[in-house]
């Protein structure tokens, strides 16, 4: 079972590993980065570098080989990275258009709002020289990217559900919710697609693959299903048996923590696997875009890949596949979520409440 010591031991040591070589700003700060400033305050060693600041959604663990890598490979440049949620991310691009942009590189998890920033004219036209090995889905009019592949999944404690018990599809699952309820009643978990962007990109994309998902929301309704706005504490709870399943988790985060944690499971359903993508792109205003572009295409490389992959962020690339150890036939059924004008559906207001109104009807059948 995972060690909460030594996952503290793990973080600690990637993130000192990481200091080494990036400078982190405050995510909350709105402000400019200062190029000679790093996070403490202190006068930047890398001073006569050229400061690429890289702003994302994903957590610094996952990214710190990848960093000091592409600084190892690029001498000439110092990466200032900083996490940040994808909402505020959003809005620092918006907001920074009538001034050249502190942020060189925009890498979100935020699916929907990155191909807005596109459609809206904030990302410049970059053509990587890595896409000719990326499938069309995971790219768009040469100004967004798809960097990772990370299939959506079941989770489940396998303490709790064992053989039979443990759904294989989504008819499955319905089928379970509907003759067990006792099994499952107060103990299964999703997203709540009104608080979580993430959670509505989801059950969005399970509706436009089959009209099926309307009758598995009732079943969860019924079975008393908590609502989270994010994957961890869903993660947490499934893994300590306060749940028996969670519903359309990253798969990113439930193949790492299972690496570590012998009574968590993991489901590919084999009817139909969603499979997201976090998206890059170098805004229109960047101060840096030649060093953004390098970053882009070393996140699309190989190599780039490589070390993601690492962190069970699969592969985007043709010639590499997604990082799916253990699930040999999971790669089958991945559908991934493409990156279109179509993710911006539910950003208009009056469809995002429509479809908000029958999914909470739904629940309460």
């Amino acid at each position: 079972m995972r060690s909460r010591a030594g996952l503290l031991c793990r973080l600690i040591a990637h993130s000192c590993a990481l200091a080494a070589y990036v400078y982190f700003a405050v995510a909350a700060s709105a402000g400019d980065t200062n190029p000679s400033v790093g996070a403490d305050g202190k006068a930047d060693a890398d001073a006569g570098k050229i400061p690429l600041v890289v702003e994302a959604t994903t957590d610094i663990p996952e990214v710190s080989e990848l960093i000091a890598e592409f600084m190892n490979r690029n001498p000439d440049i110092s990466v200032r990275y900083s996490k940040i949620v994808s909402g505020d991310l959003f809005d620092r691009v918006v907001k920074s258009v009538e001034k050249r942009s502190p942020i060189d590189v925009v890498w979100s998890s935020a699916m929907d709002l990155q191909i807005k920033l596109a459609n809206d004219g904030y990302a410049a036209e970059y053509r990587s020289a890595e896409v000719g090995r990326l499938p069309p889905w995971a790219q768009w009019k040469d100004r967004v990217y798809g960097v990772t592949a990370e299939p959506v999944v079941m989770i489940f404690n396998k303490r709790l559900l064992r053989g039979a018990m443990v759904p294989q599809d989504h008819a499955e699952l319905l089928r379970l919710l509907t003759e067990h309820p006792s099994m499952f009643q107060g103990k299964i978990a999703t997203y709540d697609p009104e608080l979580s962007g993430t959670g509505l990109l989801f059950i969005t994309q399970d509706v436009r693959i089959t009209q099926q998902t309307w009758k598995l929301v009732e079943a969860m309704g019924r079975a008393g299903v908590k609502l989270y706005t994010s994957s961890e504490p869903m993660i947490d709870r499934v893994a300590a048996g306060d749940f028996v399943l969670a519903y359309n988790i990253p798969g990113s985060y439930a193949l790492e923590r299972a690496k570590h944690d012998d009574d968590l499971g993991v489901v590919f359903p084999n009817d139909y696997t969603l499979m997201m993508s976090r998206i890059v792109l170098v805004p229109r205003q960047a101060r840096h875009v030649p060093q953004a572009e390098r970053f882009v295409d070393f996140l699309l490389s190989r190599d780039g890949q490589a070390l993601l992959a690492q962190h069970s962020l699969g592969s985007v690339r043709d010639d590499m596949k997604p990082a799916i150890p253990g699930y040999p036939n999971a790669e089958k059924a991945l559908r991934p979520i493409a990156l279109s004008i179509d993710l911006l559906t539910y950003l208009d207001q009056a469809k995002r409440r429509r479809f908000l109104k029958d999914w909470k009807d739904a629940l309460l059948k």
